[in-house]
């Protein structure tokens, strides 16, 4: 994961967006970033949510024949990371919101 981190960071992207449940563990999600060799960064965390009303809704329209886990929902979101609650919103809400964050903390 830090070797891929690193490789977009140095590619000159303006964004780099990482998505993984298992970053929301202190110890993965400092081991990442400790091992990534880019420099001149700035890490914005966010956590998106929803109710498990809304996940077994997903997780049917998905098609998915697995039983639905609420583990990871259940989890408290690493520290210092904006929540977003995903129920009844499309992703085009979920993006702006994403992008308010954003640049809010480029502006600060």
């Amino acid at each position: 994961m830090s070797f891929a981190l690193s490789t977009y960071l140095n590619s000159n992207f303006d964004y780099v967006f990482f998505s993984s449940v298992v970053v929301v563990d202190k110890t993965i999600h400092e081991a990442i970033l400790k091992d990534v060799t880019a420099k001149d960064y700035s890490v914005i965390g966010i956590t998106l949510s929803c109710s498990e009303e809304t996940l077994r809704e997903r997780h049917k329209k998905r098609g998915d024949a697995n039983e639905c886990s609420f583990f990871w929902l259940h989890l408290k979101p690493y520290e210092g990371d904006y929540v977003i609650n995903t129920d009844n919103k499309s992703v085009e809400q979920i993006v702006n919101e994403m992008k308010a964050i954003i640049d809010k903390k480029e502006n600060e």
